[in-house]
């Protein structure tokens, strides 16, 4: 089979988790990586967890498909052969901050990739940054776990592979233009910046009308019940109430004043979920989901690690590989018909193969053009709702290409909130308005550089529209159930008739194929499923969701990384193709390690709240204030004394109860308590700034108006100021994704509904005027969300 990016030849000498899955997923589609690796190894192969042969399973996950070298760059002759490699590179990964000057002079072609922390400039350029400060930092943080409980961070190292994705993104965009201007450029992203971008939309609200939401009022119409093999979480929409009551067998509760009418339930929460749990406990965990998935109540298991390589929906869709018929490898995050992920090898030994130190030279090539941003002159069609799919096209909008929000006229994207009460917390100001569907803070953060345009696709009419939409597009996102556009006539096939280059991308939670294809989903079921929540949570609790949501934005980068590959193929061969991103597949990256080593030994990460195997103290503490709370993370034993000389109890390091980090941990809730009690009546902010600069990583639990506020955020630029139409004019977050010479930026605001009907028909489409009024009539092209939206 043909890759993709074949014709690309990679060197990464990173040393970090980022830049080694960034290049990883370059590998996985063609192209060739040589990871530069000091004499004694990578850093990332003495990470854990280990197998039981003691290799690490992060450099395994990070690195199948590369070879190695060996290189000594602290000599003369080290950087010598490294730039012997460079001049040959298409695509560079680089340590955080290291300076490319002189690599760039030896190959002005080559893309320049950097991901760091927090940048080499401005706030926390010094600082830290394990995990549990970047997600504290997030504002995602926040929103996790129980009100009046330490606040959750999550697991593994997500915000650091989501930020590998931004970089994978960043490295085709810069690509893409490559092949117009001939030049190359540097590419930055920073993992705080990008996990503040996994979190936005609250952000916004909070911009709208000063709302900061608390825990308490974080309440979803979710809950979970153990029954036999697992826990499973319900989702209980108002207009599924009945069907719920059905599929567990409590007709009766209808009628129950506790729980008849939809405010007066969610005050009983509780009360209804210890009937629920009562009524399933013997029930089997996956049946119960089947059931209620037929009675289309979103629900899905909390699969357990160790689970998953038995997982009957996975297997069935041929998930995972074997390496020497032992090791597994997890599947593609996402898939192409046209060019598929290549056969993953293994990952290298040190210096396993030969590798000329000089690869062909690189023909630097003659500015073709100046810089432009790097999708000019690409057109995409949305048929996407809520917040993946359209993150996606924000994406390729944010690097311009015209993206075009095709909208139902009487099924209107969730986000806009047009079947809610209007509720002041969604709207600027509190006040709906005349339009409270164009106010919304969840859908205008969303849809920021986009056209709206309402088709009625279950009319003829409206599906001949699209399809002349699609003769003058390049690509079309859908995240509808599988099987929707081929009902509408609109499946790849049907539209590569139409347009033999167009790309399709569709956004299945769990895939087009499989037993469990079919189910719906939102985030936080399908973080259940990927095998996340089974490891988040309190000891000897039930498994907890990353609030908001946090598959949903990861799918958005996804489906983007998956865009931008199909269009590298297609800029070279003229082949377009179609995209499947199963949302819960392409997740399961990010806790790839921590898969395999619980398949390999059969055993599940115990929840522990945020204590880490690795590292002690390593939580989050309380602050002064209203549920305040400051992450700090003792790394090692140089942190631990550095912490015990700030807390002003230096003895506390030679307490036998704490001298090693085994000591630690086996006194945990002791150390806890006296760290509690010493943060508690401190200034988060504060107290993160003293740590860091005793060498201590640490950061506050930031809210919304903390992100708002962030001289962190200011000083990278993460908010654009724009009208709205309908909204007025407010700060909107950007993208964590820079090219140094052709960067992407944000120029309009989300659209208004249907507020672009007319350009698309008149100005894209040229239609005549009699052309457009018949389509506006039997299209049902309005402004306005039509009775029964």
């Amino acid at each position: 089979m043909p890759s993709a990016l074949g014709h690309l030849k990679v060197i990464d000498f990173s040393d970090t988790i980022s830049g080694q899955y960034c290049s990883r997923l370059l590998a996985d589609f063609g192209a060739q990586v040589v990871i530069v690796e000091p004499p004694a190894g990578s850093a990332v192969r003495r990470l854990p967890p280990f197998a039981n042969d003691g290799d690490s399973l992060y450099f395994f996950h990070l690195n199948t498909g590369k070879r190695s070298l060996a290189i000594d760059l602290s000599s003369d002759k080290g950087m010598a052969d490294l730039t012997s490699l460079v001049v040959g590179a298409d695509v560079v990964v680089v340590p955080p901050g290291y300076d490319c000057g002189a690599l760039q002079l030896a190959n002005e072609s080559a893309v320049f990739v950097d991901i760091s922390n927090f940048g080499t400039d401005g706030p926390y350029s010094d600082w830290k940054g394990p995990e549990i400060v970047h997600q504290a930092l997030s504002g995602m943080m926040y929103n996790n776990g129980e009100c009046g409980r330490e606040p959750l961070y999550g697991v593994a190292n997500r915000a650091a592979l989501a930020a590998s994705v931004g970089a994978y993104v960043g490295v085709l965009a810069a690509l893409y233009t490559r092949k117009r201007s001939g030049a190359g450029q540097s590419v930055r992203v920073q993992i705080a910046e990008t996990a503040a971008a996994m979190c936005f939309p609250y952000v916004v609200q909070h911009i709208y009308n000063g709302t900061v939401r608390a825990r308490s009022d974080q309440a979803i119409p979710a809950g979970q019940v153990l029954c036999d093999g697992g826990w499973v979480c319900i989702w209980i929409y108002n207009h599924r109430w009945k069907d719920v009551l059905e599929v567990v067998r409590l007709p009766e509760l209808e009628n129950d004043p506790r729980f008849c009418e939809p405010v007066v339930r969610r005050q009983n929460w509780d009360a209804l979920f210890a009937l629920i749990q009562k009524q399933v406990v013997d029930w089997n965990a996956e049946d119960l989901v089947e059931r209620l998935q037929q009675a289309q109540v979103i629900a899905a298991k909390a699969y357990r690690p160790s689970e998953q390589f038995a997982n009957r929906h996975l297997n069935a869709r041929g998930y995972w590989s074997t390496l020497h018929g032992k090791r597994p490898v997890l599947g593609p995050p996402f898939s192409l018909s046209a060019t598929p992920r290549v056969a993953v090898t293994d990952a290298p030994q040190l210096n396993d193969r030969q590798i000329a130190l000089e690869w062909p030279k690189k023909s630097q090539a003659q500015l073709k053009t100046g810089p432009s941003v790097p999708l000019s002159g690409l057109r995409v069609i949305e048929l996407t709702t809520a917040w993946a799919g359209p993150m996606a096209g924000r994406i390729l909008g944010f690097f311009g290409a015209q993206c075009i929000h095709v909208e139902s006229p009487n099924r209107v994207n969730s986000w806009r909130l047009n079947k809610e009460a209007s509720n002041p917390i969604n709207f600027p100001d509190g006040k709906p308005g005349d339009r409270p569907f164009d106010r919304a803070f969840l859908f205008n953060s969303q849809n920021i550089n986009k056209l709206s345009c309402t088709l009625n696709l279950k009319t003829q009419e409206g599906r001949d529209a699209l399809r002349k939409l699609v003769a003058q597009s390049d690509v079309l996102i859908c995240n509808f159930r599988p099987g929707t556009l081929k009902k509408l006539g609109l499946d790849y096939d049907s539209l590569k008739a139409i347009k033999s280059d167009i790309i399709v991308a569709e956004l299945p939670a769990f895939g087009i194929s499989g037993p469990m294809s079919g189910y719906a989903a939102l985030g936080p079921t399908m973080e259940m499923a990927t095998g996340m929540s089974a490891m988040i949570g309190y000891k000897d609790h039930r498994p907890e969701t990353t609030g908001p949501s946090y598959m949903d934005p990861i799918g958005g980068f996804n489906a983007a990384a998956a865009i931008l590959t199909a269009l590298i193929h297609r800029q070279n061969t003229g082949e377009g193709q179609h995209i499947e991103v199963p949302q819960v597949e392409a997740a399961m990256q990010l806790i790839g390690p921590e898969l395999l080593k619980a398949i390999e030994t059969g055993i599940d990460p115990e929840r522990n709240g945020n204590r880490s195997p690795y590292a002690s103290p390593h939580d989050a503490f309380p602050a002064a204030g209203q549920d305040q709370w400051i992450a700090i993370a003792a790394e090692d034993n140089t942190g631990w004394l550095a912490l015990c000389r700030l807390m002003g109890c230096p003895e506390l390091a030679l307490d036998p109860r704490f001298k090693t980090l085994a000591d630690r941990k086996d006194n945990e809730d002791a150390l806890t308590a006296l760290v509690a009690e010493w943060t508690r009546d401190k200034d988060k902010h504060d107290l993160a700034e003293q740590l860091q600069k005793a060498g201590i990583a640490a950061a506050p639990v930031n809210n919304p108006r903390d992100l708002a506020l962030s001289t962190y955020l200011a000083h990278r630029g993460f908010f654009t100021e724009l009208d709205h139409p309908f909204a007025g004019r407010h700060n909107y977050p950007t993208l964590p994704i820079v090219l140094s010479d052709t960067p992407g930026g944000q120029h309009s605001a989300a659209p208004g509904f249907g507020y672009h009907n007319q350009f698309v028909l008149h100005d894209i489409l040229a239609l005549d005027n009699d052309e457009i009024a018949k389509v506006r009539e039997r299209a049902m092209m309005t402004d306005t969300p039509q009775p029964g939206a």
